[in-house]
């Protein structure tokens, strides 16, 4: 079992500049802490996160931090110009030395491509290819082709042939092409469902990791990761209060986009329901233990990502939790 720290980078009524080195404490906080990453997303045009260029952030937790290793889950490729965003990787892996995950996707929301100018699924999928492929040929050139002009590349990854990969899935179909590739996932969505497809992941994997031109090849045993809300605190009580309201406004934000058009909520997401996409898990160090351990039983996950800081939790309650984390949930588990 690894663990990680995934986060949004959500508006919560702070100032952006609290918002931004509250994530880089966090970062820190989980490097001491002995965790192996911290993960951000990437999205625009919504409460749900302000994080409007990841290599940013990224960058700047490299530089407070030594053995951590990070990255976004995702960066969102038809969203950047091929060039650029392998710029942007090689120079990430080198300011770090090498601490750099590389999540790759192509945005999980329609709504925000149109910022982009990407006018459907389709267009944004064929974008994603292209400025992946570009990436991949870049590694192995001198030159990078785009749109029949070479530019020079000046600078190749610091990890060989690149960083390793991640591709969150959440469906059968995107499964098989994660497990195929070997590419590190993460799961959203209600346990009962996480358990089969992790199942089907190893299934696969199990019978292409030998393949030639598999895009993680170079990733001995990839992580299946659930992402799980977390809030320790002294009393279950405690807890739970701070959990819920923190809860209620990172769902707010999760569903912002949607709910503004008029749009049904793509996903059930409630804190204690079983049903619910994403559940929150809040107590003392022992309940949270109990609701962790059964959690791993019902999802079969190697990698837990904790969601420490979500909705407007204040900093030092997410803190907090990661200390208490630590020491007495993380040592028993």
């Amino acid at each position: 079992m690894q663990y990680g720290i995934f986060d949004w980078v959500e508006a919560s009524g702070r100032p952006p500049a609290e918002v931004y080195e509250h994530k880089i404490e966090l970062a820190v906080a989980a490097e001491r802490a002995g965790f192996h990453g911290f993960f951000v997303a990437e999205h625009h045009g919504t409460p749900l996160s302000i994080d409007g260029s990841p290599s940013a952030l990224l960058s700047a937790i490299f530089q407070r931090t030594r053995r951590l290793r990070a990255g976004a889950l995702t960066f969102c490729l038809p969203w950047y110009h091929p060039y650029r965003f392998y710029s942007e990787v090689c120079m990430l892996d080198h300011l770090s030395r090498g601490r750099l995950e590389l999540g790759v996707g192509r945005g999980v929301s329609p709504i925000e491509s149109r910022i982009f100018g990407l006018q459907s699924v389709e267009q944004s999928r064929e974008r994603y290819r292209a400025t992946l492929d570009a990436f991949f040929a870049a590694c192995v050139s001198p030159v990078m082709e785009i749109d029949g002009q070479e530019a020079e590349v000046h600078v190749k990854p610091y990890q060989r042939p690149y960083p390793p990969l991640w591709f969150p899935s959440s469906n059968k179909d995107g499964i098989d092409f994660t497990a195929r590739h070997g590419y590190h996932t993460a799961f959203i969505g209600r346990h009962a469902d996480c358990k089969p497809l992790f199942e089907r992941y190893r299934e696969v994997w199990e019978a292409h990791k030998s393949d030639s031109g598999r895009h993680n090849a170079h990733v001995e045993t990839p992580f299946l990761a659930r992402t799980q809300h977390i809030v320790v605190a002294d009393t279950d009580g405690e807890a739970e209060k701070i959990g819920i309201a923190a809860y209620k406004a990172w769902d707010a934000h999760i569903h912002h986009l949607t709910r503004k058009l008029g749009r049904p909520d793509v996903h059930k997401t409630t804190p204690f329901d079983a049903d619910s996409a994403q559940r929150l898990i809040a107590g003392t160090p022992r309940t949270v233990l109990q609701g962790l351990a059964e959690m791993l039983r019902a999802t079969g996950t190697n990698y837990l990502l904790c969601i420490f800081s979500f909705g407007d939790l204040h900093p030092e309650h997410a803190l907090r939790s990661l200390e208490l984390f630590a020491s007495e949930v993380k040592p028993k588990l």
